[in-house]
């Protein structure tokens, strides 16, 4: 808001305009009110007060982030289509489903691990939220650091997990040959035929052993059978996998940046020196949506088969 009083019915005059000449509205001149400023060092020209950009903030990231939410739901949608039409067609071939097999071969501890790593990194982003509040500059250097650094791991431990996958055979188009790493889990692929994928096994399906688990694979020197899977229906499991565990990390590297940026910021008192603390916890929505979609990512591709 202006500083200058205004007297109603009245317009304001400088000590340096002619009196002949014609009053601007609250004695502020055009190009002054166009690209001067007019109230917080970080308050834009567009904006009446703080409080209307902050609002203007809040609701632009909130807007975001449904489209977020709907982008995310989209694949999501997929997944749920495709569990439930291969779960219904193995049932009645008597297969194996598809994506529980798919989800076993996934390193479930790895993904437990990288879990708890994102759950404290939003305790340490909320907590730089608040720093930011009470312009606590070295906390919120501090947390915010340590924010940046369990994004980091995060993502180091997802890049080792996608090579061992891909060492495994389980990348579609790049690395697709899952026959040897199914045999050590005790499955075997049925042969694909129609145009839909669908599969075949000759011969009768002999019983599974219970025995046979990931932590006990050996009975007597050999591997228990487990049950047949569609290996071209597992494939499309690896490929949302994949298409939503990208997405996520690419938010991620996306969020590394701007915390990164935000650190630099704080070391030069941009958001602990006045009142343009928002930045951060706007930062903060964004950080701690990413989280909440991989505690949702995290149960649907690592726990169904468990």
């Amino acid at each position: 808001m202006s500083e200058i009083a205004i007297h109603q019915g009245e317009p304001t005059r400088s000590p340096e305009q002619h009196p002949g000449a014609p009053a601007q509205a609250h004695g502020i001149d055009s190009n002054e009110h166009s690209h001067g400023h007019h109230g917080p060092a970080h308050l834009h020209h567009h904006f009446t007060d703080a409080a209307q950009q902050r609002e203007s903030n809040a609701l632009g990231m909130w807007v975001f982030m449904v489209t977020e939410v709907m982008t995310f739901g989209a694949l999501f949608f997929v997944y749920t289509l495709y569990r439930h039409t291969f779960d219904v067609s193995a049932f009645q071939a008597g297969f194996h489903s598809p994506f529980a097999v798919g989800s076993e071969l996934l390193d479930n501890g790895l993904g437990f691990f990288n879990t708890l790593v994102l759950l404290v990194s939003s305790l340490t982003m909320a907590g730089a939220v608040h720093a930011a509040a009470l312009k606590n500059k070295k906390l919120l250097i501090t947390l915010l650091s340590v924010t940046w650094l369990l994004g980091f791991a995060f993502l180091a431990i997802k890049s080792v997990e996608w090579a061992h996958d891909y060492q495994e055979g389980l990348v579609p188009a790049l690395q697709w040959n899952p026959g040897h790493t199914l045999e050590e889990y005790g499955y075997k692929l049925a042969t694909v035929d129609g145009i839909n994928g669908g599969g075949s096994f000759a011969g009768t399906i002999p019983a599974p052993h219970v025995a046979g688990t990931p932590e006990a694979p050996e009975v007597n020197g050999e591997i228990p059978f487990r049950g047949v899977v569609n290996g071209m229906q597992m494939q499309m499991f690896f490929v949302i996998y994949f298409c939503l565990a990208g997405l996520h990390a690419i938010h991620m590297i996306i969020g590394l940046g701007l915390v990164g940026r935000y650190i630099r910021h704080a070391a030069h008192n941009i958001f602990t020196s006045g009142s343009n603390d928002q930045p951060v916890e706007i930062l903060g929505l964004y950080w701690h949506f990413v989280d909440i979609v991989w505690v949702f990512l995290y149960p649907l591709l690592y726990l169904i088969a468990h």
